[in-house]
């Protein structure tokens, strides 16, 4: 069964009544009943928000939990000669996550040789220890199952932003950001109560660290018309120079990460074969 988590990636707050403003009013679930066309809930209604994703009806790839991750490979392939990608969940989410939505199903769908690694990060945002887990820890603990460093990093919305803020700590060869939860100010920022303080979120917000990605970074950015984080993703994908970037129609949910996975997985694959 697929899970909602995530959802409370979408947050409320005063951040004015701005198009932005108005797309979170929206995303909230406001009453169907009157609402505008153009509205978020009434462009759902009509079905102007695009169609969701499915998963795949195909056999799994393999899947091994192993305490500190929940490792994700194409079925029959020694993962030890595969590079890798850490996937990074959303907020209210965990290493879990993946495996409920059908990650492993979509893998072996677009048979792409890579290992794919889930791993846990509370609502840290990926900031703070969270963050010094993915420099640190992981490539120790990858190591010693004989499996290479992440090459890739793929996240949703929280994961998103950390993600993209992982690929100005390290070297990566792609990093693939979906609906990525970035935040223009800190009073956005702050109204999600998840990111410690404002010190942590200038050290760590992607917007404000463009010039410090590391070289030879491949990004792409998939998000909805009709998230409310479209417009600062937008602003992101100009500032990087993404390679990829996809705005059509679409929602902060779970039927619009379906629809644009199996593309970010293969941008992935793409880059890592290259």
């Amino acid at each position: 069964m697929i899970s909602a988590h995530c959802a409370r990636c979408v947050f409320t707050g005063p951040v004015g009544i701005t198009r932005r403003a108005l797309l979170i009013g929206g995303a909230l679930g406001l009453g169907a009943a009157g609402v505008a066309a153009n509205s978020v809930p009434g462009r759902r209604l009509l079905g102007w928000t695009g169609p969701d994703g499915v998963v795949p009806a195909t056999p799994e790839a393999d899947v091994t939990d192993l305490g500190w991750g929940v490792v994700t490979s194409p079925k029959g392939v020694d993962r030890t000669t595969l590079p890798v990608c850490v996937l990074l969940h959303g907020r209210g989410a965990n290493r879990h996550w993946w495996a409920e939505v059908g990650l492993p199903n979509f893998l072996s769908a677009t048979a792409i040789p890579v290992v794919l690694v889930a791993v846990d990060g509370g609502d840290s945002y990926w900031t703070g220890s969270a963050g010094r887990m993915l420099t640190d820890q992981l490539p120790a603990h990858l190591a010693g199952e004989r499996m290479r460093a992440p090459s890739a990093a793929l996240g949703i919305s929280m994961g998103g932003f950390g993600a993209l803020a992982l690929a100005t700590r390290q070297p990566l060869r792609a990093v693939a950001a979906i609906s990525p939860a970035l935040f223009p100010t800190w009073a956005e920022a702050d109204v999600v109560r998840e990111v410690a303080s404002r010190q942590e979120w200038e050290d760590n917000e992607p917007l404000r660290h463009v010039a410090d990605l590391k070289p030879n970074t491949a990004i792409g950015v998939w998000c909805g018309r009709e998230d409310p984080f479209h417009d600062p993703a937008v602003d992101y994908a100009a500032k990087a120079r993404a390679e990829v970037t996809s705005f059509e129609h679409g929602l902060h949910d779970i039927g619009y990460w379906l629809r644009v996975l199996p593309e970010a997985l293969h941008f992935i694959g793409d880059r890592l074969r290259g």
